[in-house]
């Protein structure tokens, strides 16, 4: 048996949140007009029953109004075995999510995937670098928490905010 003559990581195709309608998006997060200290969560997505061991989450936002410097835009997964029961009140469906008092739902999910560290600039597109997420379960919808200082960018036309979730498939493959 010849071994393999190299170990390749190769990103599969993308999972991208985002406005309906909007360019490349492939499952609706509405993210435009988003408030300060609100959350909103989006629709599931079935990664199948062989889903890939891991995914790098990425977060875009479009500021409105300059955000207060320092401030986070979180990140947050939530993961099913059978597309109904969530954790921490999430419902797999796009829409608005109470916090609880001191966002208490969201420490049952557990920590960020990732955390948007936001400068005070308006109308502007941030993007945090990508971080690697396991899945634990076959479907995942995202929960992004605004701490900011400020909602985020209101476009007369919806599918136009850039703000976007993205989860890319990593894969190795096995050259020979």
């Amino acid at each position: 048996m010849a071994l393999p003559d190299y170990i390749q990581i190769t990103q599969g195709t993308a999972i991208v949140w985002g406005e309906s309608g909007a360019t490349g998006v492939t499952a609706t997060c509405s993210l435009n007009n988003l408030a300060n200290a609100a959350a909103q969560q989006g629709a599931s997505v079935d990664l199948g029953a062989n889903y890939e061991d891991e995914y790098i989450a990425v977060l875009a936002i479009e500021t409105g109004t300059a955000p207060t410097a320092g401030n986070t835009f979180e990140l947050y997964f939530g993961w099913s075995h059978d597309n109904t029961n969530w954790p921490a009140k999430m419902t797999g469906s796009n829409g608005s999510y109470t916090l609880g008092t001191s966002d208490a739902n969201l420490r049952q999910i557990g920590t960020p995937a990732v955390s948007l560290v936001v400068t005070n600039d308006g109308n502007t597109l941030l993007v945090q670098a990508g971080n690697i997420v396991r899945p634990r379960g076959r479907y995942v919808a995202p929960l992004v928490d605004n701490n900011s200082g400020q909602g985020t960018r209101n476009q007369t036309t919806a599918s136009n905010n850039l703000s976007r979730v993205y989860l890319i498939p990593r894969r190795l493959v096995v050259n020979d």
